[in-house]
């Protein structure tokens, strides 16, 4: 537990610490967009091609982790929709932000430190293929969803496409994709790129952490906080129970696939339902409630579900 405790700590510390420079006015919006922007879009992709090209593939991958993770990802976002629209009465276009509330997980600005952090080197490959599918699989079906609310049924298509070309194009999938072409041909990178290149992989996820507490610093928490409540609740204890069903009891996965299915669904709800939400004009204060409050209490949920999976 000790050990637990001393891995968590400085994680959860150094969002923190983003978290206060942001409240006491020390980096503003543009400050916060230009720290998100360089760490979504330089580092993070760059640590992801790094790590790829030096990952020791297991000789057989247990494809059912990505079932137990997205089928409950899945469930929790069908039941944030009902949540939404039978418990707060929500138009139809706000129902996407709740369900992505609910089953949108944090995979990498917390989830890649703290699953590296506490399972090591053999769980980058279930990682990163979590994330690979994260933003594919939940981002077009939220498009469709707001767009069909707002009666635009027949624009739908076109905003799916150009969301897919988005997702395509995304730099931290690119990163991924690159890292996996170059392990496929035994590419190995001249030592003068990876020295060069090499302190900008060290140095993403404290810059990940960083931009967390950044943006979780500019999100108001004023307002009504039961719409919050109830998807941070589904994110946080619904969401990993669910995935350790699938994986444990019904699958039967080992190590490190079951504990990497079910500590990524404890994630908190990820900075993406805000940046949707604010996007579509739907629902913003409840997303941005919703990753505040989520964040704040996986502090404790996201240890208990660490300590149950063996971390």
């Amino acid at each position: 537990m000790i050990e637990l405790i001393t891995m968590v700590a400085p994680v959860f510390g150094v969002v923190a610490v983003g978290f206060f420079v942001r409240r006491a006015g020390l980096v503003g919006d543009r400050g916060t967009k230009r720290v998100v922007l360089f760490v979504f879009n330089a580092a993070i992709p760059v640590m992801l091609f790094r790590s790829m090209l030096g990952t020791n593939f297991p000789a057989e991958i247990q494809w059912g982790f990505l079932l137990a993770f997205y089928g409950a990802a899945f469930v929790t976002y069908g039941a944030g929709l009902g949540v939404a629209h039978y418990g707060f009465k929500r138009p139809r276009a706000e129902l996407a932000i709740y369900g992505m509330g609910a089953g949108f997980s944090n995979t990498v600005m917390l989830g890649i430190p703290l699953l590296l952090g506490a399972f090591g080197e053999e769980a980058t490959v279930p990682v990163f293929l979590i994330i690979a599918f994260h933003s594919i699989t939940l981002l077009p079906v939220s498009v469709v969803l707001i767009q069909t609310g707002r009666g635009q049924g027949e624009r739908s298509l076109a905003g799916l496409w150009q969301l897919l070309l988005d997702v395509l194009t995304n730099p931290i999938i690119l990163g991924l994709t690159l890292g996996l072409i170059a392990y496929y041909f035994d590419v190995t990178l001249p030592g003068l790129i990876d020295s060069a290149i090499a302190p900008l992989a060290a140095i993403a996820i404290p810059c990940a952490l960083i931009a967390l507490g950044l943006s979780l610093g500019g999100y108001p928490l004023s307002g009504d906080l039961k719409p919050a409540l109830s998807m941070a609740a589904l994110k946080l204890a619904v969401h990993p129970t669910l995935a350790w069903i699938i994986a444990v009891p019904v699958l039967g996965l080992g190590t490190p696939w079951a504990q990497v299915a079910v500590v990524m669904a404890s994630m908190p709800s990820g900075a993406m339902v805000y940046l949707f939400g604010a996007r579509y004009d739907a629902a913003p204060d409840v997303a941005a409630r919703t990753v505040l409050i989520a964040s704040a209490m996986s502090v404790v949920t996201v240890s208990v579900w660490m300590v149950l999976m063996g971390a």
